[in-house]
């Protein structure tokens, strides 16, 4: 992989890298707005012409095909963006999204029972301990990955396939796990500068 992407110019100083890992973040050129996800191999394109270009003659054509995180994306963004230096944090606050998406968008049978007040007691506990929340009109908080990478209706087969509110509650730290691991090897979140100023 080295062969292909130049990784060690990825990290000189002076460039737009805010975080490696556990997720990379870099500095985009807007000042506010929506941050953007877009795979390594995009990045790596944008990052390439970035480096060809100066005050004086801007190269920057290249547009990433990538993925505006707007809506409830935008705070799942924004919060793991504030907690990049925590990743047992990140985690939990994947998994909060997750718990989030099951509740207002998976069918699952455990949540039509009285079971549904001990899982939604789960969600405002966790998220009173990381002290978070989505504003606005939401409709999905998990990222939105590509599908080559992951097939978004394994989330909905988990959850609708749990029979108990243990496995619910397994199943969704599984996938959102894996999920924050594939967001990890395989893309990269360009921020505006207003998330450094929050």
């Amino acid at each position: 992989m080295a062969d292909i992407i130049d990784l060690f110019s990825r990290f000189k100083p002076g460039n737009n890298l805010i975080a490696v890992s556990p997720l990379e973040f870099r500095k985009a050129q807007w000042p506010s707005g929506s941050a953007i996800l877009c795979t390594r191999e995009e990045s790596a394109k944008l990052e390439s012409q970035r480096r060809k270009s100066t005050p004086e003659r801007p190269l920057m054509t290249l547009v990433p095909q990538s993925r505006t995180l707007d809506g409830g994306h935008h705070y799942t963004c924004l919060w793991l963006f504030r907690f990049r230096e925590d990743e047992a944090r990140m985690r939990r606050l994947y998994r909060l999204a997750g718990l989030m998406e099951c509740a207002t968008g998976a069918p699952s049978p455990v949540l039509r029972t009285d079971l549904v007040r001990r899982f939604f007691k789960i969600i405002n506990e966790e998220r009173e301990k990381l002290n978070v929340s989505w504003k606005g009109h939401v409709l999905s908080f998990l990222l939105p990955l590509r599908i080559e990478h992951y097939d978004p209706s394994l989330f909905m087969t988990t959850v609708s396939g749990a029979p108990s509110l243990k496995e619910l509650l397994g199943g969704i730290e599984r996938e959102t796990d894996s999920q924050f691991d594939l967001l990890a090897a395989h893309y990269v979140f360009y921020v505006p500068e207003a998330f450094l100023l929050r």
